[in-house]
């Protein structure tokens, strides 16, 4: 006959409150707070915001990922105080334009003077140019919890607190932030592969609009970009702009045509042009008309001294030496010398006058036309 149970025996025996169960531990409250991942994998976020359109030109996206990556690399080297006066000068825009003028200066005839529609979307951040020279992942107390508030759609969103704003060029799939420009960075370090923001669309020279130029000028080697066979600009930082614009179709660089103007005429017109000026630009039909009227200028031809104006007369002296003494000549021969002597008098003083006149109007010196009024 077997042993009768009781109801004490079949309930298990409970841990006391100030003891832990076996196998079982609370999380800490540092454990609860740190934003450090853990070793499973957390679940993609979900995002409703379609994808910004890119050309699907594999070799274009690689160079476009390649120049993103680029200035990344230069963003941080600027933090670390590594390049303090390294940097071309045209990348030196106004306090918060620097983005603007990198792109001007690598990406030559980019503006954002015309632009298109402008749509809500999500833009990849290997094809994204931002600044992030002044602030990183490593100044972030809890960078998860920023990431996911920066990263979320709601910044699209017109009006949104902390809003983002992209120009993107369509036919090279390259953007730039226009607002949120240290965000990129930021994002991109904590492994976040798009930015939800207003995205422009902006237009692009077509390749064939577009050419390149290698020329030696003074001892140094220069690559400029010519648009429309017009607009010139020299590139500050070849490396960076030749890979991008024949990624994307322009013929690697040539040598420079001999029916347009000396490359040190042109280099003459760039130092030349107005300081202070982020972009700077040549027009070379205006530059072939100048270099024609010069050598024009060259040329020898007849003229008469009125006509130069490196030179201004003494005309008070002409007056009283070349009209008023011969005038006065006449007066004294009329009252005072005979007939025949009067008349050669008055000859001579009439000669005297005409001659000096003759010597200024006449066009009987040689000069060269640049120095003609």
């Amino acid at each position: 006959m077997s042993q009768p149970t009781t109801a004490a025996a079949a309930v298990p025996p409970v841990a006391d409150a100030g003891t832990e169960a076996p196998g079982v531990a609370m999380p800490t409250v540092e454990a609860l707070m740190d934003e450090t991942p853990g070793e499973a994998d957390t679940p993609p976020p979900r995002y409703r915001l379609p994808p910004a359109a890119v050309p699907p030109d594999i070799k274009l996206q690689a160079a476009v990922a390649r120049l993103v990556a680029q200035k990344e690399r230069i963003d941080q080297l600027v933090r670390e105080g590594l390049l303090d006066g390294l940097l071309p000068a045209d990348w030196n825009g106004a306090p918060g334009n620097e983005l603007r003028a990198f792109v001007a200066a690598v990406v030559p005839f980019a503006s954002d003077s015309v632009r298109g529609e402008t749509v809500a979307a999500r833009v990849p951040l290997k094809y994204l140019l931002g600044q992030s020279q002044r602030w990183g992942k490593g100044d972030v107390a809890e960078p998860n919890s920023l990431a996911a508030y920066l990263a979320s759609d709601e910044r699209a969103s017109a009006g949104a607190t902390d809003a983002a704003e992209v120009m993107l060029l369509g036919p090279l799939g390259l953007g730039w932030t226009q607002v949120g420009r240290a965000r990129v960075g930021f994002l991109r370090a904590m492994g976040v592969d798009s930015l939800a923001a207003r995205v422009t669309a902006l237009p692009y020279p077509a390749p064939e609009q577009l050419a390149l130029y290698q020329v030696q000028v003074a001892g140094r080697t220069q690559v400029w970009c010519v648009l429309d066979n017009r607009k010139l600009r020299a590139l500050s930082a070849p490396s960076l702009t030749v890979p991008l614009l024949t990624a994307y179709g322009v013929a690697a660089p040539q040598a420079w045509p001999a029916s347009w103007p000396a490359p040190v005429e042109v280099e003459a017109e760039l130092a030349g042009a107005a300081p202070g000026r982020t972009v700077v630009q040549v027009d070379l039909v205006r530059l072939v008309d100048k270099v024609r009227r010069s050598q024009a200028g060259e040329a020898w031809t007849s003229a008469s001294l009125m006509q130069l104006h490196t030179w201004v007369p003494r005309w008070r002296f002409f007056l009283a030496s070349f009209i008023g003494l011969p005038v006065a000549l006449l007066m004294i021969a009329a009252l005072a010398l005979p007939g025949r002597v009067e008349a050669a008098a008055v000859a001579a003083a009439l000669g005297f006058a005409g001659g000096a006149i003759a010597a200024l109007a006449a066009p009987w010196v040689y000069i060269r036309r640049k120095y003609l009024s």
